[in-house]
């Protein structure tokens, strides 16, 4: 399959069941590579419907084909300003020689967009390469110099008001990706959005930003953090990860964070989709050698009326952890009288999920 016969095949495939196929089809070798080249960077690559044209960088994405990765380099390239969005591409593993074919177009579509286009890029890096390893001089360079202008442009939008929220998800990452490119410049900027002190989750990765880079961080802002229900797993989390949660987190509870990580399960729009009206501990019990916490919790306006059992697990017995076993869920049953049995049987059900699905 040549390249205009690509073109054809992407525009008109209905179920993305096809695209394994269409990509096997690629007729693209060292012989015409260049050929492929000079197609996807003319104007020959507009043909593409720009809404279909993703799932196909998707599908190339995942191949073990070198060649045919390379293709997916390009066409994310070529077109990154035209697509009208990119797939979790951030979910898929990574080997380390195919990151590093991958490094310079993380930069170019980085540099290039600012939308979630971009901050798919930056995920990609934060998953992979945290540290800027596999990324040279010059590479890191543009990462730093872009990622400051990006600072910059959502510092000024912030400070006009009437802020649309999703920019506080961009900012996460860019904050995040600045962790390891810090200079005066980044520091500065980051402590004027600091000081705007808006949003929870962004000023998690404030935090973090901060500790990494050894600078004080405020501790009313740290206070603030650590009494929202919500965002205290996250907090939790990132300063586990640092191994830094016994130097400011020490007063925490396991069941603060249970209750934190039991309220962001319910917020997912799959589940409750919102905060409970109320929630409550009903107890705590041990599964497999971890623990477990059982909640009562309601929602006036759901489906489901009165009070409903949720789990929160399973945590380690022996330490303080926002990592658990994944059992947190709930079936949006009515808590029962024998409610201890009801949890047990409700995380029993999650862990052969997890088992059957693993």
């Amino acid at each position: 399959m040549n390249f205009k016969d690509l073109v054809e095949k992407v525009n008109s495939f209905s179920d993305r069941s096809e695209l394994a196929d269409i990509v096997n089809s690629i007729a693209i070798d060292s012989n015409n590579f260049n050929e492929w080249i000079n197609n996807v960077f003319s104007e020959k690559v507009n043909q593409f419907d720009m809404n279909k044209l993703p799932y196909l960088i998707d599908e190339l994405y995942k191949t073990t084909d070198k060649i045919k990765f390379m293709l997916c380099c390009m066409l994310l390239e070529s077109t990154c300003d035209k697509l009208a969005f990119v797939t979790n591409l951030e979910n898929y593993p990574l080997f380390v020689a195919k990151f590093e074919a991958l490094v310079n177009t993380l930069v170019t579509v980085y540099q290039r967009v600012d939308n979630g286009i971009s901050d798919c890029m930056a995920l990609i890096i934060l998953k992979n390469d945290p540290k800027f390893e596999h990324f040279d001089k010059e590479q890191k360079n543009t990462i730093l110099t872009v990622t400051k202008e990006k600072l910059r442009a959502i510092l000024n939008y912030l400070k006009k008001g009437n802020i649309d929220q999703s920019v506080y998800q961009t900012l996460e990452v860019i904050i995040d990706l600045a962790c390891y490119l810090n200079d005066d410049e980044t520091t500065a900027l980051i402590n004027e959005i600091d000081d705007l002190g808006e949003n929870d989750s962004a000023d998690i990765f404030i935090i973090k930003y901060k500790v990494i880079n050894n600078i004080n961080i405020k501790d009313e802002k740290l206070s603030k953090l650590k009494s929202s229900k919500e965002s205290l797993w996250t907090l939790y989390n990132v300063m586990e990860k640092l191994d830094m949660a016994d130097k400011y987190l020490s007063d925490v509870t396991q069941e603060s964070i249970a209750k934190s990580f039991m309220i962001k399960w319910l917020l997912y729009p799959t589940e409750l989709g919102d905060y409970p009206d109320t929630i409550e501990l009903l107890g705590s019990f041990v599964y497999n050698n971890t623990k477990c916490y059982a909640y009562k919790f309601s929602k006036d306006d759901f489906k489901v009326q009165g009070e409903m059992l949720g789990v929160s697990g399973g945590y380690p017995i022996d330490k303080v952890s926002s990592i658990s076993s994944g059992y947190t869920f709930s079936k949006f049953e009515d808590v029962s009288n024998n409610w201890e049995k009801q949890a047990e049987d409700l995380v029993e059900f999650i862990a052969n999920y997890w088992k059957d699905h693993a």
